[in-house]
C-alpha cells in the first residue's frame, strides 16, 4: 500500500469556514451560503464564505 502524501497547510484555505454554534450571525451567514449553493450560484457561495471568514475573524478571533 502506497502512503498518502502529506496534506499541505494551504489545504485549509479551500475548506468552507464552519459557523460557531450559538452565534446568530454565523447561523445567518451559513444559511445564506446554503441557499445560494442550492441555487448553483457558486460565485455567491464564494462571497458567502468570504463574509463568514471575515465575521469569524472579527467576532470570534478565529
Amino acid at each position: 500500500m502506497t502512503p498518502r502524501p502529506p496534506v499541505h497547510s494551504s489545504y485549509a484555505e479551500y475548506r468552507p469556514p464552519a459557523p460557531v454554534g450559538g452565534c446568530e450571525a454565523c447561523r445567518e451567514l451559513a444559511a445564506r451560503r446554503s441557499a445560494v449553493k442550492a441555487a448553483f450560484d457558486y460565485s455567491a457561495v464564494s462571497d458567502a464564505n468570504v463574509r463568514l471568514r471575515a465575521h469569524l475573524l472579527e467576532a470570534h478571533d478565529t
